[in-house]
């Protein structure tokens, strides 16, 4: 009886059996065949993760209901698919008993994906705003990105309307490959040892038209186009200098580097606000949301 009512209430999508690799229990197999199924038929590219969150009984005899967890960039997406308990089918689609998706039902809402604050090391990066403000935005971005620079504008208004309340971190995250796009972080961060002043009047140069302008010409132009401006504002030139030497400017940009790559950032701009990741453009509505919370 009980087969014949899921033959009229499920309305599924592919079986597909799966292949396990040898060696993993039987309840490791179960959450195995669950995150190869998902991950063949998604097709994820570099970047996304797929993690086990359980197994139950589902209502359909002798299949479990999985619950993973996959996390892209920005968010984390719940999915439930279901598993025979020896580990070799899968069910993916919805489950439908008398007009209700018992699946959407168990899987839940996507959600920004969380990164604790303490991992991010802020401390150590250059901040404008109020520390222990509300708001903690980090961003990762770098000086030839025409999005970091567009993004910049943006968050220039955002500060000085809202700097009481936000404290916004900058973290070097320069393009791969292109040595330019690095040198330029490097060059950042060397004023950073002069002082968060100092790092933040080289930073606002470099995002305006000028410094753009500057920065595709020869490494050593700008350079002392920075050693002009430090000087000019009474900042430590030689600090600038000897981070350059020492390469402690460059350790600096390796170490915000490694961290986004542990943290999966997907390029730059990428914006995180009080730990979650933020998709698209920052803007009043989204900011409202974190300042009235």
């Amino acid at each position: 009886m009980m087969k014949r009512l899921f033959l009229l209430c499920v309305c599924m999508g592919l079986v597909m059996v799966t292949v396990v690799r040898n060696g993993f229990t039987q309840e490791d197999k179960i959450g195995q065949a669950a995150i190869e199924a998902i991950k063949a038929q998604m097709r994820m590219a570099k970047g996304i993760d797929v993690k086990f969150v359980e197994k139950k009984e589902s209502l359909i005899p002798d299949f479990y209901l999985v619950k993973l967890l996959v996390s892209y960039p920005d968010r984390d997406v719940p999915v439930v698919i279901y598993v025979d308990k020896t580990g070799e089918k899968v069910i993916m689609g919805n489950l439908f008993v008398k007009g209700e998706n018992i699946t959407r039902k168990e899987t839940g809402q996507a959600r920004a994906r969380k990164i604790d604050l303490e991992q991010l090391e802020i401390d150590k990066s250059p901040f404008r705003g109020t520390a222990g403000a509300k708001v903690t935005i980090v961003e990762f971005s770098n000086f030839q990105c025409p999005f970091c620079m567009r993004g910049w504008m943006k968050m220039k208004e955002v500060l000085e309307k809202h700097s009481a309340n936000i404290r916004y971190v900058f973290k070097n995250y320069p393009l791969q490959g292109q040595a330019k796009s690095f040198d330029l972080c490097e060059m950042a961060a060397a004023a950073q040892e002069a002082g968060n002043d100092a790092f933040w009047a080289v930073h606002d140069f470099l995002f305006t038209e000028e410094g753009q302008n500057l920065a595709k010409g020869e490494k050593n132009a700008v350079k002392q186009k920075i050693e002009q401006i430090l000087k000019d504002k009474g900042l430590d030139v030689k600090a600038f200098q000897a981070a350059l030497e020492t390469g402690k400017a460059r350790k600096r940009v390796e170490e915000d580097m490694a961290l986004g790559a542990r943290i999966r950032v997907p390029g730059t701009p990428t914006v995180i606000i009080n730990g979650d990741f933020v998709r698209g453009v920052l803007n009043d509505r989204i900011l409202d949301q974190y300042l009235t919370k």
